[in-house]
């Protein structure tokens, strides 16, 4: 048996940002695997799917019974017609008088003061999973992976020869993985000078450090932007996002790596709710 629960450090954590939900074995601490902070816990989807089985169910029983009581229906509905013959108008009396006054404070619909709901926003920092996930069949670096070899054959302004490259090295890896996410304020595609502080503290740390000395990881930098507006813009700004990822790596942060930034464009692959939460800049790990 397993548990579900949803992160809630939504400034630090990208699941919690997307609302996903986490698995936990039972023989497993209940805490998020990207940033282990602690879980609510939440229905499992089987326990969602029961429920609607058990409504459907309920549904089955109520028009089963009205089928049985159609002969009652039936009596009530020739009774009506014989009270009220065909082509009977109603009088006047049985008509509904007009309201003159449907500005009246009883009918007048209340004021919706409620305030508006906060643009969603990406998380505010430099994150990195707290367990860094390279299995390739995982689904979400499946779908990543997907995208991205779709998006390599688009990328302006870059030679055959390195198209190739980067697309062998993409769909060949035996490990693929995410391990950062970078945010990006609306419009935005430089990064400040706490920014790319909390980047350097992000890549020093021990596990992205191992990779970093692995002289085949490569680093693929998808710029992504959210899907509003002009479509070539998107692809603009989310190449520009990546170029200045893998600039800063590289001279600020002493990158030696192979690394390829790839413009991901305005994209829902992220959430595709809260549109908002794709400005975003992701370094995933590649292993041949």
């Amino acid at each position: 048996m397993s548990r579900f629960g949803k992160c809630q450090n939504t400034s630090g954590c990208l699941l919690a940002y997307r609302g996903e939900e986490t698995q936990v074995e039972d023989n497993q601490p209940f805490i998020c695997a990207e940033c282990g902070k602690p879980l609510v816990e939440v229905k499992s989807p089987a326990a969602v799917w029961m429920r609607y089985v058990y409504a459907l169910l309920a549904l089955a029983v109520l028009a089963g019974g009205a089928v049985a009581a159609f002969p009652q229906l039936r009596g009530l509905i020739v009774k009506h017609k014989e009270h009220h013959e065909p082509g009977d108008a109603p009088s006047p009396s049985d008509q509904p008088a007009a309201d003159n006054n449907p500005s009246s404070p009883s009918e007048a619909a209340p004021a919706d003061n409620t305030p508006a709901a906060p643009s969603a926003e990406p998380p505010k920092f430099v994150t990195s999973p707290q367990r860094i996930d390279l299995d390739v069949t995982k689904q979400e670096n499946k779908s990543v992976k997907a995208e991205v070899l779709t998006r390599v054959d688009l990328m302006p302004n870059v030679t055959s020869s390195d198209k190739d490259k980067l697309y062998n090295a993409v769909e060949r890896a035996r490990s693929m993985g995410k391990i950062l996410t970078i945010p990006f304020g609306s419009g935005k595609t430089e990064l400040s000078a706490g920014d790319i502080e909390q980047l350097k503290t992000e890549l020093d740390k021990p596990e992205i450090e191992k990779l970093r000395g692995d002289p085949t990881a490569v680093f693929v930098i998808l710029g992504y932007a959210d899907p509003k507006g002009d479509a070539k813009k998107n692809i603009a700004i989310s190449q520009t996002r990546a170029d200045t990822v893998l600039k800063t790596m590289r001279e600020k942060c002493n990158i030696i790596n192979v690394m390829h930034p790839v413009a991901m464009g305005g994209s829902k692959l992220l959430d595709a709710q809260n549109l908002e939460k794709n400005r975003i800049v992701e370094i995933w790990a590649v292993l041949p």
